[in-house]
């Protein structure tokens, strides 16, 4: 396995770590990691681990790269949380895809996402607004206004209005951020605007998982099947948030359901596969 730690140029210049199954690896599958809200680490840096490690190691052994990067606000990328909205995290996944593009690692139609939690929200973002992505993969789908307290985002901007409409701050989850994010997450909900989602998607979902998740990742599958598109579920019993306690299934599971929408994809071309 090759690595490569590296800042982007453009954009919010998001720090990128690249797994490479091979020195001077061309044209081939990308799985781009989609982390989700996470506490600041001292330091800053961020080690691949758990289910995310598996599935780079399941990718590495199929001859595919694997692409982490740290979200606006996160680790060694940082940035000032009052400018966070999911909105620019969608534009990070596009910034990803675009470097991917224009290094010649890879090209369109065998670039996907493999999000966890609000990692899905910024995989759906970009593929909202692109329609680029070849795949995505959701563990602990946040598509909906149902996270991390009643009401959601849209009933904390109301108990909060007086406070945010006049340029203050408030601590959600455990970010200081400001009404941009609420009034972002108010028009752009992703459950909202499913049909703009044409790629295959795989909801992964845990069933130790708290009910919000479960229910998205029941409502996302469902939404896209009845617009047409190739759309898996499968409920990992076991499984946490993160689908930790199941790893290595998770990992295969991804890569297996990865290989067969690239080989269907370009079922009229010589396969990518070798073995």
């Amino acid at each position: 396995m090759v690595k490569k730690f590296f800042r982007l140029k453009s954009g919010d210049k998001n720090f990128c770590r690249l797994y490479l199954p091979y020195k001077g690896a061309k044209n081939i599958p990308v799985i781009i990691y989609c982390h989700g809200w996470t506490k600041p680490i001292l330091g800053g840096g961020r080690i691949i681990a758990g289910t995310p490690k598996k599935v780079r190691d399941e990718a590495i052994k199929n001859g595919m790269a694997f692409l982490s990067f740290d979200q606006f606000g996160e680790y060694r990328t940082w940035g000032d949380n009052r400018y966070f909205t999911h909105a620019r995290w969608g534009e990070g996944v596009n910034n990803v895809y675009e470097y991917i593009i224009n290094s010649g690692l890879s090209k369109d139609g065998l670039i996907g996402c493999f999000g966890i939690s609000s990692g899905t929200t910024a995989a759906f973002r970009m593929e909202q607004k692109y329609q680029k992505l070849a795949f995505i993969v959701s563990v602990a789908t946040a598509i909906s206004n149902n996270i991390i307290n009643p009401g959601g985002p849209r009933q904390f901007y109301l108990d909060n209005k007086e406070h945010l409409d006049n340029g203050g701050l408030v601590k959600y989850c455990y970010k200081k951020i400001s009404k941009l994010f609420f009034e972002d997450d108010d028009k752009n909900l992703c459950i909202e605007h499913m049909e703009k989602v044409k790629c295959p998607t795989f909801f992964l979902q845990g069933s130790k998982d708290n009910d919000r998740r479960k229910q998205d990742a029941l409502d996302g599958y469902e939404i896209l099947k009845s617009y047409g598109i190739s759309t898996e579920y499968l409920l990992v019993e076991g499984g946490g948030h993160g689908l930790e306690e199941r790893a290595q299934l998770c990992a295969e599971k991804t890569v297996e359901f990865v290989k067969r929408v690239l080989e269907l994809k370009h079922h009229n071309q010589k396969h990518y596969y070798t073995g």
